[in-house]
């Protein structure tokens, strides 16, 4: 038979799609259940979207976040938290803004999702791979090729409109494997070079290592350099065996892993991070405190003073960095107050590279913005195709936006099927 739409791909962005799709419809997903990757998000909580509204999200994504206009528009947070409230989940929003079902179960989300695209007709079948994507000439009489289908193991499937939404390449056993790149390419699309984001840093210094499983709570991150944005991203910071995570420093992850592929192209080498060890707080916020404390508590060691405002392990650490081990406040010379009010402020951290598709969270990357119309998914040169999810070159923060921008855009690209 010739489906009305094929979809490539059982995640958020595949199952969204498949409610709202044309049909008859089919879902091929390569892994046994439809879904893995979706169970794993939120540590297993879902964190499904994030309690702000179209702008926020899109602002999450940087410069390119106005291309998910038109999907977010039509389903923004609200809408996606009415969407699941209609399927039985209800959801609730932490302080933080994060989005997360009141069950705390990503199980319910993912069956949730599964039973809605079912229940509007669509078929699933686990354990099939895509291996190309079928292109003919268009019936329109012109050059252009269109999809029409998909090879598999099993035979060929054909289709009115396909949707790719395999995914990315982070968490490979969950199913973003990269395949849905390589399809995409094999069908002449542009795609950016995917890299690894909301991952972890690794760092040339040594120090962060002898703190690992050191949280600081209120600290926070920036790029330091040319053309990044001057802005702090704040927000826990933990130190792990070779470098820094937590959602500041994953968050920066996917830039820095564009500039370091980009320096390594030209030989370059390392990217500088500051790191905050109080969000908000600047040099010159430190050196009064620092005057204040040789006026009042000027016999006591500067690290023993610092660790009433920090960890004690890192107070002690950015004290030796700063030359200023087993000083007394009152005997610090300026010079060695001005270093440690920096250190304090803004101590750069030279980045190395990330953790791998292993342990990255999401993709940054992907089928080039230049090939989609953004009121609907399709592909400009393929027709027949549409694309959504993890498989396009956008990614966002850690707090539901990435997910936001998949189920928005699973349901836009399946509406576009059946207009």
């Amino acid at each position: 038979m010739t489906w009305s739409t094929l979809i490539l791909g059982g995640g958020p962005a595949g199952l969204a799609a498949a409610c709202f799709c044309a049909q008859p419809a089919l879902v091929i997903e390569r892994l046994a259940a439809p879904g893995r990757k979706l169970l794993a998000t939120g540590g297993g909580r879902c964190n499904l979207t994030h309690a702000t509204d179209a702008a926020g999200i899109m602002a999450a994504f940087g410069r390119q976040g106005r291309f998910m206009s038109d999907a977010l528009a039509a389903f923004p947070p609200d809408a996606i938290r009415a969407f699941f409230s209609s399927l039985g989940v209800a959801t609730r929003a932490d302080p933080d803004g994060c989005v997360f079902p009141v069950s705390q179960r990503a199980e319910e989300v993912c069956r949730a999702l599964e039973q809605a695209a079912r229940n509007a007709g669509t078929e699933l079948r686990c354990g099939l791979r895509a291996q190309r994507l079928l292109l003919a000439p268009d019936t329109d009489g012109s050059v252009t090729r269109r999809v029409t289908g998909v090879e598999t193991a099993r035979g060929v499937l054909h289709a009115r409109h396909v949707i790719l939404a395999a995914g990315g390449q982070s968490y490979p056993a969950l199913g973003s494997d990269g395949s849905g790149f390589a399809l995409a390419r094999d069908a002449g699309l542009e795609v950016t070079p995917p890299l690894p984001a909301l991952a972890g840093l690794f760092t040339r210094e040594t120090w962060p290592g002898s703190l690992a499983g050191l949280v600081l709570e209120h600290a926070a991150l920036r790029l330091d350099a040319p053309g990044s944005p001057k802005t702090w991203l704040e927000g826990p910071v933990l130190f792990t065996h070779k470098g820094v995570s937590g959602p500041p420093a994953l968050d920066l992850s996917g830039a820095i892993n564009a500039r370091l592929h980009a320096a390594r192209a030209q030989a370059g080498t390392d990217v500088t991070v500051r790191l905050a060890s109080r969000a908000g707080w600047t040099a010159a916020d430190w050196r009064a405190r620092f005057a204040d404390w040789r006026l009042h508590h000027g016999g006591r060691a500067l690290h023993n003073l610092l660790a009433g405002e920090l960890p004690r392990a890192l107070a002690a650490t950015l004290c030796t960095l700063a030359g200023t081990a087993n000083l007394a406040a009152a005997r610090a010379p300026k010079s060695a107050l001005e270093a440690l009010a920096d250190a304090c402020a803004g101590q750069p951290l030279q980045i190395t590279g990330t953790e791998s598709w292993t342990r990255a969270m999401v993709t940054r990357g992907g089928v080039s913005l230049h090939e989609l119309d953004p009121r609907t998914l399709a592909c400009r040169r393929r027709p027949g195709l549409f694309c959504a999810g993890e498989v396009v070159d956008l990614d966002g923060r850690c707090g539901g936006f990435n997910l936001t921008w998949a189920l928005a855009s699973g349901r836009l690209a399946g509406l576009a099927t059946g207009a």
